[in-house]
């Protein structure tokens, strides 16, 4: 007998190798995958702009990278002392508004040639939900914990995200003389519960419609079901941490298994296990460095760190 619903991801025609540059740009999933893609030897990028999780602001994210159009100070606020902007997560902050700038015109200038030479663009989308400052007119990335009575709230429509993340997945698509270039979006199980029980669900649905036209508008487009994996397979609460919205570690190690059935071929598959080896002897703390085992130890370290760059 059965007792729960496994989803098993149809395989991709085409495999991530290892010698692939890929972007990761959106929600807090999407550092959740981007960690488990640079623990296992892949070169990455993940969110020049930090964690955000709307289509418009994702979709700016990529644009300004891909154009290496920088900021300047019209697009930043002052919050309770931080210099901070409209289009970031707060991580990117500083007491002073050039720091600030620079912090951030420095990150566009490092991820714009990774995003314009990756053959991949995973993209992470959280809500459908928009919070624009009513004085600036300007859509935020992240809110700053400013109050809620400085912005008004909208639920974007699918034509609205289609037009607008379409624009931007065409830019990256087309901007290179790369070959057989990827998008793959998925949705967050992450549920936006400030927004309401309500409000969170409509707000999938939305993202659910909007990247099912993109991918009928485009085959270079995938969908891989984060969300529904989480939702309809796993299933149960043990697998979310203590606040009952994010996944668990357990649970995110069981997406990127999908992931890998998904979009990985065998050779692939065989030199991310050279790298969990590797990672695990990194990670062994000896109760005495000064020894001749500890010192062959960091010795093989070294030769399969050798190796594995050979055959990337």
């Amino acid at each position: 007998m059965v007792f729960r619903t496994e989803i098993n991801p149809i395989k991709s025609l085409q495999t991530i190798l290892h010698k692939d540059k890929i972007s990761l740009i959106g929600s807090c999933f999407t550092e959740n995958i981007g960690s488990k893609l640079s623990e296992n030897g892949f070169n990455i990028d993940i969110n020049p702009f930090g964690i955000i999780y709307n289509p418009i602001s994702i979709s700016e994210c990529i644009r300004k990278v891909a154009n290496k159009d920088f900021l300047n100070s019209s697009d930043l606020i002052k919050v309770e002392g931080f210099w901070k902007s409209y289009s970031h997560h707060g991580d990117f902050r500083s007491e002073n508004q050039n720091t600030c700038l620079q912090i951030i015109n420095q990150r566009i200038e490092s991820s714009h040639p990774i995003l314009n030479n990756s053959k991949y663009l995973i993209i992470t989308l959280g809500t459908a939900w928009i919070y624009t400052h009513i004085e600036s007119q300007r859509i935020m990335g992240n809110c700053h914990k400013i109050p809620s009575n400085c912005f008004e709230k909208k639920l974007l429509n699918i034509n609205e995200i289609v037009e607008e993340l379409g624009q931007s997945i065409k830019l990256f698509l087309d901007n290179s003389n790369l070959e057989n270039k990827k998008v793959i979006i998925t949705i967050s199980p992450i549920r936006h519960w400030k927004d309401g029980y309500r409000e969170n669900q409509i707000s999938k649905s939305v993202l659910h419609l909007a990247t099912q036209e993109l991918c009928l508008q485009d085959n270079r487009i995938e969908y891989f079901p984060s969300y529904e994996i989480v939702m309809d397979d796993l299933r149960d609460y043990r697998f979310y941490e203590s606040d009952m919205l994010h996944p668990s570690t357990l649970a995110i190690d069981y997406i990127w298994g999908k992931f890998v059935n998904t979009f990985f071929n065998i050779n692939t598959i065989e030199l991310c296990k050279r790298f969990e080896h590797l990672n695990k002897m990194k990670n062994h703390r000896p109760f005495n460095p000064n020894t001749d085992s500890y010192r062959k130890h960091l010795e093989k370290i070294e030769q399969l760190e050798k190796e594995l760059k050979k055959e990337i």
